[in-house]
């Protein structure tokens, strides 16, 4: 147990070394990369997520907040702890099906197909 939680914290300071080495926000970097790897993805398929819909990033958000409830609820014993773990994880589900039901933005495939670097 020392040792799991000494690597987390460890992992937890290098990405907060990270982001501020880079000078960004851990939000800021993780949306910076979906959006270059959706426009690599525009590239060779012919629907891509909606980034821009008003909807898709708070349903991120809101499920990274579940999952740091979830964590919390996991340190807990007993039937109540396992009972928020449970009430969570439905939450999570919607949250999820909400999301995957958002609609998708279509795109014309260029006339030759092949990844090129969007950066």
């Amino acid at each position: 147990m020392v040792i799991s939680v000494a690597t987390a914290c460890s992992g937890v300071r290098l990405q907060s070394t990270f982001h501020a080495a880079i000078g960004m926000h851990p939000d800021d970097y993780d949306f910076k990369v979906l959006r270059l790897t959706t426009e690599i993805s525009r590239q060779v398929f012919p629907i891509t997520l909606d980034l821009d819909h008003p909807r898709f990033k708070p349903g991120l958000d809101r499920l990274v907040e579940i999952e740091r409830k979830i964590a919390e609820a996991k340190k807990q014993k007993g039937i109540v702890a396992r009972l928020k773990q449970a009430t969570l994880a439905v939450a999570a589900a919607a949250t999820f099906a909400r999301l995957y039901v958002l609609p998708a933005k279509c795109n014309a495939l260029p006339a030759q197909i092949r990844l090129a670097p969007v950066w």
